[in-house]
C-alpha cells in the first residue's frame, strides 16, 4: 500500500484534490467511531406497543377513559405470546384525546400504536358521542385508519383483561376471527375509515361490530367472541343485531363481501328429509320503483349449494329429489330474508340496508320529496324476496332399492 502522502494528486471539475477528499473520509470515520446515541433515538427496551385499545364513558362523572393492551416487544420473533410481558392501562379524562394524554403520562414505556388493531368502543361512550370518538381516531395520524372500532356491551376495559381460548394475544385472536367469520358473514369488520364515511349520510344507518363474552366448551372460562353487530344511527348506538341479521345483511348490501360468503343451514324438505347444505350467494338484483308516490322493492337473489348430509336415505341421482330439495331451500332462506327485513322496517326502523342510497341515485327527483319523510316511509316499504337456489353437488346416491 502507497502512503497518503505519496498519493498522485489530480484535480477533479469540483476542484476538489482526490489527496483531500481522502483526508475527507477518513475524518468521517473518526467521527463515526467516537459518536454515541442521540437522546432522541428510541431504544426498544424504551418502548412498548399497542396492540388494542378501549374506550368507555361514565355517565355520572361525564369522563371517558381510555385504556391500552401494551406488550414489551420481543427480541426473537419466535416469542410465545404467553412468555411476552403485557399489562392494561387505563386514564379518565373530559375527552377522549385528555384520557388518552393522562393515560400515555403516566406509562414508563413510550407507546406505539401503529400496530394497534382494535379499539373496543363500550355501548355508554357509543350512545353518548360515539362521532366524537371517532373523530378523535381518525385524526390522530399514529391510529391507522384500517383498525376496527367494535362496540362491546358493558365496560370496554374490562375486556382487555380477559384471556383467549388460543392462548395468543387478545389482538391476534379477535383477528382470527375476523377473518374466519368472513366468509360465514355474521359478522361485520368496519374499519375507521368506513366509519367515517358512513357518517355522512344523515337518512341511513350502518350496523359495525359486535363483541360478546362466551363460555369455552372444554372449560368454565368466559373469553370474547366476534358475532352480530351494532347499529349506528344518527353517529350513535342504536340496537343490536344477532348473527343471522348481519348475514342478511352482508348478503344485501355488501357488494364488495357478498361473493365470498359461504354460509351453512338446515333444510326441511316436504318429503320428510332433513339435510344440510353449503350455501354461496352467486348473485344479487335489487329494484326499486315509485307507485303513487311511495316506494316499492324487489329482491332478487341466486344461491348455489352442496349438500353435505341428509338425515335418511334419499336417491339424491333422482332429478324430482333434487328439485324438491332446491325448493324447500329456496323457501327457506325467502323466509329467513323476509325475518330480517321484518327486524330491520318493524323493530329498528332504521335503514341499515342503504335502500336510501338506492333511490338517491336511481330516482332523484322522487328522492328529494320522499327524503324529509324517509324515516316514516321506511318502515313501511313493501319488499318481495325472490330466491332460488341450484344444488351443484349432492353428494352420492344412498338409496338403495330392494329386491322383490
Amino acid at each position: 500500500m502507497y502512503p497518503i502522502d505519496n498519493l498522485i494528486i489530480f484535480t477533479g471539475r469540483n476542484g476538489i484534490s482526490q489527496k483531500r477528499g481522502v483526508g475527507f473520509f477518513l475524518v468521517a470515520l473518526c467521527l463515526l467511531s467516537i459518536t454515541g446515541c442521540s437522546p432522541d433515538v428510541n431504544e426498544i427496551s424504551d418502548i412498548a406497543l399497542v396492540t388494542a385499545a378501549a374506550i368507555d364513558y361514565d355517565v355520572e362523572t361525564n369522563k371517558y377513559s381510555f385504556s391500552a393492551f401494551c406488550v414489551m416487544p420481543s427480541n426473537t420473533s419466535q416469542e410465545k405470546a404467553s412468555a411476552l410481558t403485557q399489562w392494561v392501562s387505563s386514564a379518565t379524562g373530559k375527552t377522549p384525546l385528555d384520557a388518552a394524554r393522562k393515560m400515555r403520562s403516566r406509562v414508563g414505556k413510550n407507546l406505539i400504536f401503529q400496530h394497534n388493531k382494535f379499539f373496543i368502543i363500550s355501548e355508554s361512550a357509543a350512545k353518548h358521542s360515539l362521532f366524537e370518538v371517532m373523530d378523535y381516531l381518525s385524526r390522530k395520524r399514529e391510529f391507522r385508519l384500517t383498525a376496527y372500532p367494535i362496540i362491546v356491551p358493558g365496560q370496554a376495559s374490562d375486556k382487555l383483561k380477559l384471556g383467549t381460548e388460543s392462548g395468543d394475544m387478545l389482538s391476534n385472536d379477535l383477528l382470527g376471527q375476523v377473518r374466519n367469520n368472513k366468509l360465514s358473514g355474521q359478522d361485520v369488520a368496519l374499519t375507521i375509515k368506513d366509519f367515517v364515511d358512513l357518517f355522512e349520510n344523515p337518512t341511513r344507518g350502518f350496523v359495525a361490530g359486535r363483541i360478546m363474552m362466551k363460555s369455552s366448551e372444554t372449560n368454565k372460562k368466559e373469553f370474547l367472541t366476534v358475532t352480530g353487530g351494532a347499529v349506528i344511527y344518527k353517529q350513535k348506538f342504536a340496537g343490536w343485531v344477532d348473527g343471522n341479521d348481519v348475514l342478511i345483511l352482508n348478503s344485501l348490501s355488501k357488494r364488495k363481501v357478498w361473493k365470498d360468503i359461504e354460509f351453512n343451514d338446515v333444510i326441511h324438505s316436504k318429503n320428510g328429509s332433513v339435510f344440510s347444505a353449503l350455501f354461496h350467494e352467486k348473485d344479487l338484483d335489487i329494484h326499486g320503483d315509485i307507485q303513487n308516490g311511495r316506494p316499492k322493492m324487489s329482491v332478487y337473489l341466486k344461491y348455489t349449494a352442496s349438500v353435505e348430509d341428509v338425515n335418511k336415505d334419499s336417491d339424491v341421482g333422482d332429478a324430482s329429489v333434487i328439485s324438491q330439495m332446491e325448493q324447500a331451500a329456496s323457501s327457506h332462506l325467502e323466509e329467513k330474508i323476509n325475518k330480517s327485513l321484518a327486524f330491520f322496517q318493524k323493530n329498528l326502523k332504521i335503514d341499515v340496508l342503504g335502500f336510501s342510497d338506492y333511490y338517491s341515485q336511481y330516482h332523484s327527483k322522487a328522492w328529494k320529496t320522499m327524503q324529509k319523510d324517509w324515516e316514516t316511509l321506511y318502515p313501511m316499504i313493501p319488499i318481495q324476496v325472490h330466491v332460488t337456489v341450484l344444488i351443484e353437488k349432492s353428494g352420492m346416491t344412498t338409496y338403495i332399492k330392494e329386491e322383490s
